[in-house]
């Protein structure tokens, strides 16, 4: 089944023209296209306008790009991967291992310091390094819980329920991430682990 352009329009149309994301993460989704999908797949969706052109790691690009690529990815990797919601979580899950790995890693290894509560409080201040628009927040729920408020974010819930997930899983911990939207540029991510 196609991707829900509908949403797709809807998601594009809160996007401001200055509404950035990081190349390194456009790159990230085109190597996971062409190792699940083939080349065929990544030649697919690098057709789209905008997506064409060569991307480097730390420049901006528009955020309306991105989403054209998110969606044009669950849509050549529906059979490989499923559903829309699935491969917009693969590729959140893709976009952290990388960010864990590399830019990301003073996060992940001095500031998260292997907690996951000290690590989702550093969420703000992460995202700010990669894309340019929207605001978060973290609140402490309990000891092994928080609330991710994401507001003024126009990408789709299950990418950043992937981010999350995969943070858990890099940490080492299991735990559950639930995503209660409130509108499409604004969700409340519940987090739990062990």
């Amino acid at each position: 089944m196609p991707s829900n352009k509908t949403e797709f329009a809807a998601r594009v149309a809160l996007t401001k023209p200055n509404d950035g994301v990081r190349g390194i993460f456009f790159r990230v989704v085109f190597e996971l296209l062409e190792k699940r999908g083939g080349p065929e797949a990544l030649r697919q969706v690098r057709a789209h306008e905008g997506l064409a052109r060569e991307m480097k790691d730390l420049r901006t690009y528009p955020a309306a790009d991105y989403l054209a690529m998110l969606y044009s990815a669950a849509d050549v990797l529906e059979p490989k991967v499923g559903a829309e919601d699935q491969v917009f979580n693969a590729c959140g899950r893709a976009c952290l291992h990388s960010f864990s790995g590399g830019m990301g890693q003073i996060v992940f290894g001095i500031l998260g310091k292997g907690n996951p509560q000290r690590l989702f409080a550093q969420t703000p201040m992460a995202f700010s390094t990669v894309v340019t628009y929207g605001q978060r927040e973290h609140v402490a729920t309990g000891p092994n819980t928080c609330l991710i408020r994401y507001r003024g974010d126009m990408q789709p819930p299950s990418y950043h329920v992937g981010i999350f997930e995969a943070a858990l899983e890099t940490l080492g911990m299991t735990g559950l991430v639930t995503a209660q939207p409130l509108g499409l540029d604004s969700v409340d991510y519940h987090i739990s682990w062990t």
